[in-house]
């Protein structure tokens, strides 16, 4: 994969090398409210990451995932992935998180805009999902922010924490992104940019 650059982010590819970096990042505080972060060891999530596809490309499921950097730093503050389902190729689940430190500024919505950009022109799939509990109200704003509508609710639907919790269902077709026309989120969507491989240092 390559890096996506928005007008403030670099969203730089998850691999075997920086996986250490993701998974230090999954320690920190406040990112279990809301969703199942998964608590494995750094060597585990290591060799998880190394047996991921490289390559996004529409054809290929698994998980893809970036890390999320502010552009001119080196300091990752969060992630998102996009997750394609060997029976549903044509569709992808995306989720990220934000440290505590770096939210309430919009960079979740300017990764998301980005990744969604790239799902639907370099991926060609036919819709974006993602869920979030009702209680996540920055999320759900953030989602219909950028197009997604919700679908439904499902009961029960994941566990965070231990327990069983509510999960509102998010979703954008390929046919809805294109009628907004790509409309930017602080110019992340209109603008964003897939790095050449060169690039990917």
């Amino acid at each position: 994969m390559n890096p996506i650059a928005t007008e403030r982010l670099t969203l730089d590819p998850v691999t075997a090398a920086n996986a250490e970096t993701l998974w230090r990042i999954m320690q920190s505080p406040y990112l279990r409210r809301y969703q199942d972060v998964p608590r494995i060891p750094k060597e585990e999530f290591a060799q998880r990451v190394a047996a991921r596809p490289g390559t996004f490309d529409g054809r290929a499921a698994g998980r893809f995932e970036w890390l999320i950097v502010v552009a001119g730093t080196k300091t990752p503050i969060g992630w998102i992935s996009l997750r394609v389902a060997e029976r549903h190729a044509s569709a992808a689940e995306i989720g990220y998180s934000i440290v505590a430190a770096a939210r309430k500024q919009g960079y979740a919505a300017e990764a998301a805009a980005a990744v969604v950009e790239v799902a639907f022109r370099v991926g060609r799939l036919g819709r974006v999902d993602a869920c979030c509990v009702p209680e996540n109200a920055a999320s759900r704003r953030l989602l219909e922010r950028i197009g997604f509508e919700q679908t439904r609710v499902q009961k029960n639907g994941a566990v965070v924490r231990g327990r069983a919790v509510d999960i509102c269902l998010y979703a954008i077709t390929r046919a809805q992104w294109e009628r907004r026309g790509a409309a930017p989120v602080y110019g992340s969507s209109a603008n964003s940019t897939v790095m050449p491989a060169s690039e990917n240092a």
